[in-house]
């Protein structure tokens, strides 16, 4: 990987940190509460570690407990998503195989490709730090709602700036 690849990642990465924390933590949606964090990792280079995956959740997770006094709920679920990352880029992976430089964004892999990505990793994500905090089967369906609400409004987010921060790439 050569300084502009890295630098590249890293600028989006710190970017869709400061809107999580800055701007969309404090937002009164009500019920709904948009996550766009978790891009960060979904978005890392297909031949990343799981290691290098799994400390940069880990310490992001951290960072945005820490912004939004989560008690450990962004620490978990975005590790766990983390982890899970390069079983979903398997199953998801194109019949040529990944390349060394891919990285799993709108731009190269398409629309359908990525709407399913995010729509997996983002419901992972969404599921388990919704369960965590109620930690308890008593307000199920008020779970169930809160979770979809979310996840909605969080994937539209996305998929918006997926869609305007798109590239051409070229053949």
């Amino acid at each position: 990987m050569n300084n502009k690849f890295i630098f590249i990642n890293a600028v989006r990465f710190v970017l869709l940190i400061a809107l999580q924390v800055l701007l969309l933590n404090e937002l009164p949606l009500g019920r709904a509460y948009i996550m766009v964090y978790p891009l960060a990792i979904l978005l890392l280079p297909v031949v990343t570690p799981r290691w290098i995956v799994l400390l940069l959740a880990f310490f992001t997770g951290l960072l945005v407990d820490g912004f939004s006094n989560g008690g450990g709920l962004h620490t978990a679920s975005i590790t766990a998503l983390g982890y899970t990352r390069s079983y979903i880029l398997d199953t998801f992976q194109p019949r040529s195989g990944w390349d060394k430089m891919a990285v799993p964004n709108l731009s190269h892999q398409g629309y359908t490709w990525f709407f399913y990505y995010t729509l997996i990793g983002f419901s992972l994500h969404h599921i388990l730090y919704f369960v965590l905090e109620v930690f308890s089967f008593a307000n199920f369906f008020s779970t169930i709602m809160k979770t979809t609400l979310s996840l909605f409004s969080s994937l539209l987010v996305v998929w918006m700036l997926s869609a305007f921060f798109k590239r051409k790439i070229r053949d």
